[in-house]
């Protein structure tokens, strides 16, 4: 197969302003869009939630042509809407991982000082870490969040099952060449190294991961292919 021709840098540029404009979820008006000569794409600007901040980020990827993306966005409510104080802002994350059945809310601890989150205390998984942060996150008044929930799985999960369960994952996947990804694990904590096509593909690799029993962390060191 032939070599994809590379694409001017303002060729990808005008395509990630329309991908943005089409994309409906996100506030696209204050985001500013830089494309380097090797296909980086830095994004600064404001948005107005943590979701928007995501997904201009995936609408950025999207775009044929992008290597990687440099995300700059800041999180800041537009000036006519009422900004909740730090109290109102915890009580409203607690009560929303209350009523998640997924997460032990009784183990998490919330504190937010001056629109800043921070998430204290232990899960079971490292998807229940991230999927608190995403829950919190998208909380009116959030302008970050400093994630320190540790994971501690329940049973006894050596490395090589975890590196077994994982390669196994990936090998039945139909979208991965696992072939060119290499993975190790040392004391629950995995690491990605070698090459995928594109970021999708990434993220599924890394979707994996999150996914598999008795995994802490994840070490991403894949790249994408040129």
């Amino acid at each position: 197969m032939a070599k994809e021709r590379k694409r001017p840098p303002e060729d990808i540029r005008k395509d990630i302003y329309s991908q943005l404009a089409w994309d409906n979820r996100v506030g696209h008006t204050n985001i500013l869009v830089k494309v380097m000569d090797d296909g980086t794409v830095i994004l600064s600007g404001m948005v107005a939630s943590h979701t928007d901040r995501f997904e201009a980020e995936e609408d950025a990827y999207a775009v044929s042509g992008v290597n990687r993306v440099e995300n700059r966005l800041t999180v800041s409510l537009p000036p006519a809407y009422p900004v909740p104080d730090d109290e109102d802002i915890a009580a409203q994350i607690e009560n929303l991982l209350q009523w998640n059945l997924t997460i032990d809310a009784s183990r998490i601890q919330v504190v937010v000082t001056g629109g800043v989150l921070t998430l204290m205390g232990d899960v079971d998984s490292i998807w229940q870490k991230y999927r608190a942060e995403h829950l919190a996150e998208n909380i009116a008044g959030v302008i970050s969040v400093d994630n320190r929930l540790l994971v501690r799985p329940i049973g006894d999960v050596s490395d090589e099952d975890i590196r077994h369960d994982i390669l196994g994952t990936l090998a039945r996947n139909t979208f991965i060449d696992a072939s060119n990804i290499a993975v190790s694990v040392k004391k629950g904590e995995v690491t990605f190294n070698g090459i995928v096509e594109n970021h999708l593909f990434k993220r599924i690799a890394l979707d994996i991961a999150h996914n598999t029993n008795g995994v802490v962390d994840v070490h991403d060191n894949l790249e994408i292919a040129p």
